[in-house]
């Protein structure tokens, strides 16, 4: 299943990888290098503003996590987006006995162990440099998951940007 993959021209530094502590080692009033490139005066974005420039992410409870994990664990519906902007209908299934993610299209399964991923790229500044013809800026339901070892991406679709911020939260928690 490899041909489900799209490249990542990530840039390596803290501030892009999401499974972090967001603000790890800042004293208040310190601005990451993020922000000072931004041109941030401030320094006082809420986390909610920096997860999303086209407008807040919406709030999710702890009971729509809880939602969208039951989900997973039985597999839910998902596109994968490819490289030339395909779109591929899979499902996205996560394994709790190994902490995997599987993807399924027809009959060909992915298996991505969550140690496997470098970073979960879901903002807007992220998404821009997944290297797809498919809209994934634009596209406030889309993620990217940022593997390790090969540095390629696997761009996913979720049915909407509440699933989308559950599947970002959910994976801060797992990997935590």
């Amino acid at each position: 299943m490899g041909a489900v993959s799209s490249c990542c021209a990530v840039e390596e530094s803290e501030e892009r990888q999401v499974m972090q502590q967001e603000n790890a080692g800042k004293t208040k009033g310190e601005k990451s290098r993020y922000e000072r490139k931004k041109g941030d005066k401030s320094g006082k974005r809420s986390p909610s503003h920096r997860a999303s420039h086209a407008g807040s992410a919406p709030q999710v409870t702890a009971a729509d996590i809880e939602d969208l994990h039951r989900r997973l664990l039985a597999g839910m519906a998902v596109l994968v987006l490819l490289q030339d902007g395909t779109r591929l209908q899979c499902i996205l299934h996560y394994n709790e006995a190994d902490s995997s993610l599987s993807i399924s299209c027809e009959d060909k399964v992915r298996v991505i162990p969550l140690s496997d991923i470098k970073a979960l790229l879901h903002t807007r500044d992220q998404l821009q440099r997944v290297e797809t013809k498919a809209n994934l800026v634009d596209d406030e339901s889309c993620v990217a998951l940022h593997l390790l070892e090969s540095g390629n991406c696997i761009p996913l679709r979720f049915d909407g940007v509440k699933d989308k911020t559950c599947f970002v939260d959910l994976l801060k928690k797992l990997k935590a």
